[in-house]
């Protein structure tokens, strides 16, 4: 059973939550009442609450408020609010904030039977990932583990070792990084099926079960990034580096060849170099961490160790990195020259991999993702007016030729760099494109010509003149243009209903708003969200 907290000022709201459904029928147990939000603060630690049901209008500290406190605190209870018709822009800045769902008074019982079905479905996903890939890394002595890595708290590495009985000794240290391909390459199909959970299982139990064979005195396997293992391996006992490094890599090695050849599970393991001392753990990591950059030039099922580079980088063998972060730093501020650096690029890395079909679209693919990420990065409110995931979805592997990769390649990426035009974000981080910025970060308010100019400082006819001259369209325009791409994206994506979408983007009158849709779209929004556009 889930445990529930009702939260509301009225006695009578909160008696007939409690009797209006038969709740452990849904898997769910009223645990306590709060009569504000205040009093619900208190009581959600103590009663390790999964499930809060709360009016959004109450004394002392909101419906809202309270979601935020809950945010703010780090927990991801789930919040349900409880709002009156007048009351709709509350639940929507709620949804924001994080709220699960809500619900519009007088309740309807067979809506909330609904929502709690959901919860439950969601409640218990959670706790299953919880307890099968452990990502709840802040337990104490892993946590710190974790830290030390990526190269904190070094200098209290004795401390942590006898308080926290960390399985680490003043020893030689190295660390390899073992990814599993399959759930690097393809984590969301995986995850719905729970192919993931025997991946992980069944490569986490061979890299115990072949470090335990070997004589390598101490060593740890930590959970890194979805679909990632992180080996720590330690000697006290006089051995040379070179030797220390050459028994890790063997047994890395085995673990290679027995996952592809008994389980058909392709592995991507990079290692760092060996150290002397306990303290350079996190270069050992960081070195880890680079070798396996390699594999999009190296290939995949492979064990890429950092003193091996050094000899691919004498061939002239080595990823053009900087190239990449030029091309990415390009593309964010819209330059036309952006197409011509990615032909560059792609000439570039064909060749150093002998034009090698299945390797390029193993590298492409992932310049793909860190030009999205970095997008995303900069630009995150994108994601509000425009899908930006499209641009991924250029499936690389199966295409025969060169060309036609590059074909897909450019073809998409100029679609982003026209979106990053076309909202002026290319103004160079001028009073216009800071303009607009406030524009696409706010699109779900009610944007004012004032607002805006009052919060630059501004005359709003200065802005006014100044955005047309640079732009070609006036504020309004501009603004109506975004509000409508966000409301297709709203109608389509999250199947929300044409007023809620009105409300939401701060047009009073939902006839008004479907007047300016139908002139935009040529459709109503009605017809949009049935139509397969």
């Amino acid at each position: 059973m889930y445990s529930v907290m009702i939260v509301d000022d009225e006695p009578i709201i909160r008696k007939g939550l409690k009797k209006i459904i038969n709740w452990e029928e849904y898997g769910f147990k009223i645990a306590c009442e709060a009569r504000d939000g205040e009093d619900a603060l208190e009581l959600i630690k103590e009663y390790n609450i999964d499930f809060i049901i709360s009016d959004i209008k109450m004394h002392k500290i909101t419906g809202i408020e309270l979601l935020r406190k809950i945010r703010e605190n780090g927990l991801d209870t789930l919040v349900l609010l409880l709002s009156g018709y007048d009351e709709f822009s509350y639940a929507q800045e709620g949804i924001r904030l994080g709220a699960f769902d809500y619900i519009l008074k007088p309740l309807d019982a067979q809506k909330l039977k609904n929502i709690l079905i959901n919860a439950y479905d969601k409640l218990a996903m959670k706790e299953k990932k919880d307890h099968e890939y452990n990502v709840n890394k802040i337990i104490s002595g892993e946590k710190i583990l974790y830290d030390l890595l990526r190269g904190k708290n070094l200098m209290l590495i004795d401390e942590y070792i006898s308080q926290y009985n960390l399985p680490l000794v003043k020893g030689k240290v190295q660390v390899a990084i073992v990814e599993i391909n399959e759930i690097i390459i393809s984590s969301e199909d995986l995850t719905e099926n729970d192919e993931w959970s025997y991946l992980n299982n069944k490569v986490n139990d061979l890299i115990e079960k072949e470090l335990k064979k070997s004589d390598i005195e101490y060593f740890s396997v930590l959970d890194g990034d979805f679909g990632k293992k992180i080996i720590l391996v330690q000697m006290e006992k006089d051995i040379e580096l070179s030797d220390f490094n050459q028994k890790f890599v063997a047994v890395l090695k085995n673990i290679l060849k027995i996952s592809s050849e008994n389980y058909q599970i392709k592995l991507n393991i990079g290692v760092g170099n060996a150290y002397n001392q306990l303290y350079s753990i996190y270069k050992s990591y960081l070195n880890a961490k680079e070798a396996l950059k390699y594999k999009y030039v190296l290939g995949t099922n492979k064990l890429i160790q950092l003193t091996e580079l050094a000899e691919i980088r004498k061939k002239n063998f080595v990823y053009p990195i900087e190239k990449e972060k030029a091309l990415i730093n390009s593309i964010l501020i819209g330059r036309d020259d952006s197409l011509n650096m990615l032909r560059e690029l792609v000439g570039e890395i064909a060749s150093m991999l002998n034009f090698d079909i299945f390797s390029i679209n193993i590298a492409f693919t992932q310049v793909v993702y860190n030009i999205y990420n970095n997008v995303l990065k900069k630009y995150s409110f994108l994601e509000d007016i425009y899908d930006l995931s499209q641009i991924t979805n250029i499936g690389f592997l199966g295409v025969e030729t060169l060309e036609n990769i590059e074909k897909q390649l450019i073809g998409n990426i100029n679609k982003l760099i026209l979106i990053i035009k076309e909202y002026n974000l290319n103004q160079g981080d001028n009073i216009v494109q800071r303009a607009c910025e406030y524009v696409l970060t706010h699109i779900d308010e009610d944007i004012t010509l004032t607002a805006i100019a009052n919060n630059f400082n501004i005359s709003k006819n200065y802005l006014c003149s100044i955005f047309k001259q640079q732009t070609g369209e006036n504020f309004l325009e501009y603004t109506t243009k975004a509000k409508m791409e966000r409301a297709k994206i709203l109608l389509k994506k999250y199947n929300y209903k044409v007023y809620e979408v009105s409300d939401m983007l701060g047009y009073k009158e939902t006839a008004y708003f479907g007047k300016l849709f139908k002139k935009y779209t040529g459709y109503t929004p009605a017809e949009y969200k049935k139509c397969n556009i």
